[in-house]
């Protein structure tokens, strides 16, 4: 007789095969056992404990129980999903069908040994592949766990590299802003110095000009003043003509002299920016360096990661066939080694933390920085070879 409501949580074999086990306690096939025979029935397919109880105490005030209360019973005491590890209620079935298939193979009632066989293999391909499925979840997730877990990696390199050139750039304007205010002082005292050096740089004069000076002072002691007077002017206008000559010379060698010392101080200024350049090429170039190396270790340990889960499948579907189609006497098998996922959750994150203590050398130094402000102050400290 078919089910009159609708049952998601059971396949049509599942419902077949409690259907069966529900007829070894309705003997009469009235559809229906006794309250009482209900505790008996759900301890034979495993239920116990909590759940038991709960199934029991949801029948309470029933003086039977017809099967469609029996599966609806059963959905309100139903255990979680058992994940990786064999389902107790379909091993369980497996050992109900088992036994009838003999009982009924040694009462040479061999059509309904052929039903129950039919339904034992159905059963075990379907709980095969569900625990099947379930593996590859687990290893999908580990493998999406390990990705997450690189790429996080490689966010956090790239932004300790970004906060590293950063940091070298501030530092780079810092000694250049020092070069540069350093110049303008060096400066300013050079111009002063010089200044004052052709200051007192005694004028060089012409001998004319010198000539006509002894003339006059000679005159001048000979008491001839009227012809002294003519030649002091004379003298006067060569000298007026000579220093205006003497301070366009001096003013032309002045601003030759500190043309040239700014030169030297801009040559100054563009090696310490061609040197700073090409340090900060060198780090680029180590950044993307070792970017490749991590990128590289990333797809290293993925590729490990999926060879070791693919013997890991092999073995745990071996296992699975094993403990579905052999011959189910007794309880449930305990769950094949995969089902410890504590232990393989705790070697993955061993493999993560490992994987992100790698990593870390792959992260800028912090003595790398420390070099680059050693040579940055000695750089804009050096005395300049004016």
């Amino acid at each position: 007789m078919a089910t009159t409501r609708v049952h998601d949580n059971y396949s049509a074999d599942e419902i077949n095969a409690l259907r069966g086990i529900f007829a070894l306690y309705d003997p009469e096939k009235s559809g229906s056992i006794s309250a009482a025979e209900l505790e008996s029935l759900l301890e034979k397919i495993g239920y116990t404990g909590d759940s038991k109880v709960d199934i029991l105490d949801a029948a309470q005030g029933m003086e039977s129980v017809s099967f469609d209360d029996f599966l609806d019973l059963l959905e309100k005491g139903q255990p979680s999903q058992p994940g990786e590890a064999p389902d107790p209620k379909v091993m369980e079935f497996l050992r109900i069908l088992e036994e009838y298939r003999i009982k009924c193979e040694e009462e040479g009632n061999y059509l309904e040994a052929g039903r129950a066989h039919e339904q034992l293999d159905t059963l075990r391909k379907q709980e095969e592949k569900r625990q099947q499925k379930a593996v590859r979840a687990r290893q999908i997730s580990e493998r999406s766990d390990v990705q997450i877990a690189h790429n996080m990696q490689y966010s956090d390199f790239n932004a300790a590299w970004d906060r590293y050139l950063e940091e070298y750039d501030k530092m780079a304007q810092m000694y250049i802003q020092q070069m540069t205010e350093r110049h303008a002082v060096n400066l300013l005292d050079f111009q002063r110095a010089l200044q004052t050096e052709m200051t007192e740089r005694p004028p060089k004069w012409s001998r004319e000009l010198l000539e006509w000076r002894r003339r006059q002072h000679m005159l001048a002691r000979q008491k001839n003043y009227a012809e002294a007077q003519k030649i002091k002017i004379i003298a006067d206008k060569l000298e007026n003509k000579e220093k205006a000559a003497l301070e366009q010379s001096t003013a032309s060698l002045f601003a030759r002299k500190e043309a040239q010392f700014r030169q030297q101080q801009q040559a100054e200024l563009q090696a310490l920016l061609k040197r700073i350049d090409a340090r900060r090429k060198e780090h680029i170039k180590q950044r993307n360096l070792d970017s490749k190396r991590l990128m590289q270790r990333n797809r290293n340990v993925q590729a490990v990661l999926e060879s070791k889960q693919a013997v890991e499948s092999n073995r745990i579907f071996a296992d699975i066939r094993k403990n579905l189609y052999q011959v189910a006497y007794t309880k449930a098998p305990p769950p094949p080694k995969s089902a410890k996922t504590g232990k393989k959750k705790k070697s993955k994150d061993v493999e993560m933390e490992s994987s992100m203590k790698e990593t870390a050398d792959f992260d800028p130094a912090f003595s790398d920085l420390e070099d680059d402000r050693n040579f940055m102050e000695a750089e804009s400290k050096a005395e300049p070879a004016y």
